[in-house]
């Protein structure tokens, strides 16, 4: 058919043809050229957004550091203050770091204290460890293992610990902040914590107690030196309401609570006895 074809329809045919291609070749290279210019918008608005995200980042940081240097300086200034100009400064005063050290304790030995739960038993003495001196004192103990020792007799003792406190209060703030709160314990008795802490229970009155929950109220203090390290921790628990709502006998109460023994008093370690000098070459 080309070949019926004047030589100037085929001049125009073929420029026909080829402004058809250069205008496909044309409009491929804007698409492509949109395409490029897209990415180039969406890796700048990335870009932009990442040094956004990292300005907000480091502000944030700076702020924190800020608040923390603040927060300290505030509790040590606290500590130079006696509680009623505290107070009148700020009523809303929550007892700083010492209080939360005091809320942290109960948070932890919740449950009671079991040295073969060996995850948790591990993070409460490193709490105690990193909160308290060495030579805390604990009752008529003194130490970090004379507190878990004692926590360790209430919990293999009874059938179930558990204990809360709603709340705690900073009764002193100067030289050394102390710290009240009331904890709420239940604790499960069984036939081995009427032996070790009712050893003189009448066996009458054991059959009452066995599997009944004690409801025990106990006023703790938690006592800190100017460094806000615990010193000293202390607690008085009242024993006979607790008793007095299972057995409804305060005879009977006082039956069990004789001789009873709530306070576990270490061993002093016993010196190995001297070995006689030997005197053979005094002449």
């Amino acid at each position: 058919m080309m070949s019926c074809l004047s030589v100037a329809d085929r001049r125009l045919i073929e420029a026909v043809a080829t402004m058809d291609a250069e205008k496909e070749a044309m409009g491929y290279d804007a698409q492509q050229h949109r395409r490029l210019q897209c990415r180039k918008s969406q890796k700048s608005f990335r870009d932009r957004k990442k040094k956004e995200h990292e300005a907000i980042i480091t502000t944030v940081t700076a702020l924190q550091d800020e608040v923390a240097a603040l927060q300290q300086r505030a509790a040590s200034l606290v500590r130079q203050v006696p509680l009623v100009h505290v107070l009148r400064i700020q009523p809303d005063f929550d007892g700083g770091p010492t209080a939360k050290m005091a809320r942290q304790y109960i948070t932890l030995f919740k449950q009671g204290y079991n040295s073969s739960r060996r995850k948790l038993s591990v993070k409460q003495a490193n709490f105690l460890t990193a909160v308290a001196v060495p030579h805390v004192r604990y009752d008529h103990g003194v130490g970090v293992q004379c507190i878990l020792d004692n926590w360790q007799r209430y919990t293999s003792s009874f059938s179930s610990v558990s204990m809360e406190m709603h709340d705690c209060v900073v009764t002193k703030t100067d030289d050394g902040a102390i710290v009240k709160g009331v904890v709420k314990s239940f604790l499960k008795i069984s036939r081995n914590s009427i032996s070790t802490f009712f050893p003189y229970c009448p066996d009458h009155l054991k059959s009452r107690l066995v599997g009944q929950v004690m409801t025990v109220y106990a006023t703790m203090h938690w006592c800190f030196d100017e460094d806000d390290h615990l010193v000293a921790l202390t607690g008085n628990a009242d024993f006979t309401s607790a008793l007095l709502s299972i057995l409804h006998d305060i005879d009977a109460v006082a039956a069990v609570l004789n001789q009873a023994a709530f306070k576990h008093i270490p061993e002093e370690p016993v010196a190995p006895p001297q070995k006689k000098m030997d005197l053979s070459y005094i002449t």
